[in-house]
């Protein structure tokens, strides 16, 4: 799902999505040392993981709920969520723009951000079954698996 169809809610049914866009802006980041990325359209802001407020009865995945400029952040371990890796070694919190109908914000909590790229959406390599990768980007000898937030089981 596109990320522009993500602020404005669900897709209408029976629409087909197509990749024909000549390039796709991603940020990149890292999970321990492997390289992840997300549409770059999803993303409101980056910033430094502060004090975060316990949410009862939640999955293991979430770490709490952050306040964010009197705003609040439900913070995703996506290290958990993912199963990649344990402890974090820089806490950095991709926060994205808030979903039409949605009380709070989500970010995700990372190690580390490469950058912003872009490459044309042939460059993408399937997948696999699980819900939310979009796809494997490959670069040089390395891969980027990109993720798509509208899609993840959160």
């Amino acid at each position: 799902m596109a990320a522009k169809e993500y602020e404005q809610g669900a897709v209408d049914e029976g629409i087909e999505e197509t990749n024909e866009r000549d390039a796709v802006d991603v940020l990149e980041f890292e999970l321990d040392t492997d390289g992840f990325c997300v549409e770059i359209g999803y993303i409101a802001e980056i910033v430094n993981c502060g004090e975060l407020t316990n949410l009862p009865s939640t999955p293991a995945h979430i770490e709490g709920v952050l306040n964010l400029r009197e705003e609040a952040v439900k913070v995703i371990n996506l290290k958990r969520l993912l199963e990649v890796g344990e402890e974090y070694t820089d806490e950095k919190l991709i926060v994205f723009k808030r979903k039409d109908g949605a009380d709070s914000r989500l970010g995700w909590l990372v190690d580390g951000v490469r950058g912003v790229h872009s490459f044309p959406p042939s460059e993408v390599e399937a997948g696999g079954d699980e819900p939310g990768v979009e796809g494997v980007i490959r670069q040089g000898d390395d891969f980027v698996i990109w993720l798509d937030p509208a899609r993840m089981r959160i």
